[in-house]
């Protein structure tokens, strides 16, 4: 069964409210030990906006995502904080509840495309959102040896290709405030995160 999430306002406008780019650093980091840094944030919330676009339909989201270790909470709401879709993870479990109806699956990704018929890569997110590439994943670095697009290594990992944008520094760590996932081989899915707030706890 298809979940359709109705917002009262557009994607386009979603993540483009005005707010104050991250400078970025100065100077270039040390990557090795930034990577090695970022392995270690298991404990992390972020808030700010998701927009998913498909050939079918574009809608736009506000976004609060917290992970303790393996176990995340991932929420969507509308503009007046009404949650519109909200998704835990619990000891290999995913719970998804949606228009009023609880769904599980064990994957979370499978769950939110068999509700919402969205492409989210949610599990591997989970780094990809911190500007942690996977093993096997294949990367390019900006002037400030920061990533500024990472593929994945394997073919069964959706062909996404993920690029990032404003990096601010939170507790000693550079971190992406935007990310545009996309599938070139594919033109199935876009999403946009545009990321306002992180805590690293």
């Amino acid at each position: 069964m298809n979940f359709r999430i109705v917002l009262t306002f557009a994607a386009a406008v979603g993540l483009s409210a005005c707010t104050i780019a991250p400078d970025g650093p100065q100077t270039a980091v040390d990557l090795p030990l930034q990577l090695e840094k970022l392995k270690n944030v298991t404990h992390w919330q972020i808030s700010g906006k998701m927009a998913v676009r498909t050939k079918q339909e574009a809608v736009s989201a506000n976004l609060n995502w917290k992970t303790d270790g393996t176990d995340f909470d991932f929420r969507l709401s509308n503009v007046l904080g009404v949650t519109l879709a909200h998704m835990a993870y619990r000891d290999g479990i995913a719970t998804l509840r949606a228009d009023g109806k609880t769904y599980t699956h064990t994957d979370p990704s499978v769950l939110i495309y068999q509700v919402t018929n969205w492409d989210i890569p949610i599990a591997k997110l989970q780094n990809w959102i911190k500007g942690l590439p996977l093993e096997q994943d294949s990367y390019r670095l900006n002037d400030k040896q920061l990533l500024t697009s990472l593929s994945p290594g394997c073919s069964a990992c959706g062909f996404w290709q993920v690029n990032y944008d404003q990096y601010s520094n939170i507790d000693d760590l550079w971190l992406p405030h935007q990310l545009t996932l996309t599938q070139p081989h594919h033109s199935t899915t876009m999403l946009k995160i545009k990321i306002n707030q992180w805590t690293i706890r």
